[in-house]
């Protein structure tokens, strides 16, 4: 399962750092080549049997060349993955010694047209929403598609809707006109198809501080049905870095520290697409940034995630897609270099910059642990400047 390609990422850096470059180029392609490789991306990691590291790491820089290269050239996607998708994923593994193919993927593979609907169809698409209540207009029309595989971000300050669209993209509220779907399913006609397919992390935390971390992802588990909720439990801990506490409660976890078991209790049986609702919210800067990695693993493991956040930096750390969510209305949706695309062109000058307290804060602790992220190395001034102390720097004149 995807849990065991991210654990065997985590042993090197060198690996890691290698994995975020394959996905990067990934990423960086044209469509429709993009959303052909994302798509590959995320089943051919659903091949078990590969659990070392260094051939992992080769099949996602293989993958990143193979596409790179058709690209270039124009090569027609069906040359290069012909008829049936879910072969030609399994023979791609298979190359590099896998051995079983996820029965649910295959079978909901099967299900696509001609492997249309798994190409093409976003995990999610947003049209003509409309939300009020009484007299206040929340949502006035909003418009936008998540591609699988990414993170999504929804900007906005309080009050701009961004809580109302994922009330009813989660089938908790219903809209007043326009459609939604989620993986391809509509979620007013078909709410509990949605429901099997999504996982929902609000605002606060939503653990039990009298049982212990382990306890509290056994529960979910066991609500859900699934078999050896023990080992369900324990992958995630695992996973999340929180195999030391899991045996302490709850109500001594710091607030980075619940938001992982928080994240971890909503992927709990594997959903495609998971919500993140303003997920740091609160959280001091070192478990801001411990979240956002866990986001950028979620994603780099095939979850689709939609993250609505009134932080800039967040959505710019995080985000291969931003909307701005502006009075119920969506202004702008871009990529992040498509944004900045709207602003004045860049000039060179030369500012000397005094460290943030954020960077000083960070830097005095230190690591807390060995797999504790480190810092982005650019930081943001808040200006819309970013530098090292005295270097030459880009900033748009709008800044």
């Amino acid at each position: 399962m995807a849990a065991k390609w991210i654990e065997a990422l985590t042993g090197s850096l060198e690996q890691k750092k290698q994995y975020k470059q394959a996905k990067a180029r990934i990423e960086a392609l044209p469509e429709p080549y993009r959303t052909v490789a994302n798509a590959q991306h995320r089943y051919t990691m659903y091949y078990g049997g590969i659990t070392d590291g260094d051939t992992l790491v080769q099949i996602f820089l293989d993958l990143a060349d193979l596409w790179e290269r058709a690209a270039i050239d124009g090569t027609p996607i069906d040359d290069i993955i012909g008829d049936d998708p879910v072969e030609f994923a399994e023979n791609y593994a298979e190359a590099y010694g896998g051995t079983q193919w996820v029965d649910k993927e295959r079978a909901r593979l099967n299900k696509a047209e001609e492997g249309g609907r798994v190409m093409t169809t976003p995990a999610l698409s947003v049209r003509g929403i409309e939300k009020s209540y009484k007299d206040l207009h929340v949502l006035r029309g909003v418009d936008f598609e998540a591609e699988r595989g990414s993170i999504f971000a929804l900007l906005g300050s309080n009050g701009a809707g961004k809580t109302t669209m994922v009330r009813i993209l989660s089938t908790l509220l219903r809209a007043d006109a326009g459609t939604a779907t989620v993986q391809g399913i509509d979620v007013a006609a078909n709410p509990v198809g949605v429901r099997e397919r999504i996982s929902l992390t609000g605002q606060f935390a939503a653990v039990d501080e009298i049982l212990t971390g382990r306890e509290n992802l056994v529960l979910v588990a066991k609500l859900r049905h699934l078999p050896d909720a023990g080992a369900v439990a324990d992958r995630l801990l695992a996973r999340f870095r929180l195999t030391e506490a899991g045996g302490r409660k709850v109500g001594t976890y710091s607030g980075g520290m619940r938001r992982r078991l928080d994240i971890a209790m909503s992927l709990v049986g594997d959903p495609e697409v998971i919500y993140l609702d303003e997920p740091t919210t609160g959280l001091d800067p070192e478990s801001r940034i411990e979240v956002w990695e866990v986001v950028k693993e979620l994603a780099g493991g095939g979850t689709t995630v939609l993250l609505t956040t009134q932080y800039l930096d967040e959505a710019e750390q995080l985000a291969d897609r931003i909307a701005i969510l502006h009075e119920g209305r969506i202004i702008a949706n871009d990529t992040l270099a498509g944004l900045k695309r709207l602003l004045p062109a860049a000039k060179v000058e030369y500012v000397e910059k005094q460290p943030t307290l954020e960077e000083i804060f960070l830097t005095l602790i230190g690591p807390s642990g060995p797999s504790t992220p480190s810092t982005p190395s650019t930081p943001s001034t808040g200006s819309g400047t970013q530098a090292g102390s005295g270097t030459q720097v880009q900033r748009g004149d709008a800044a």
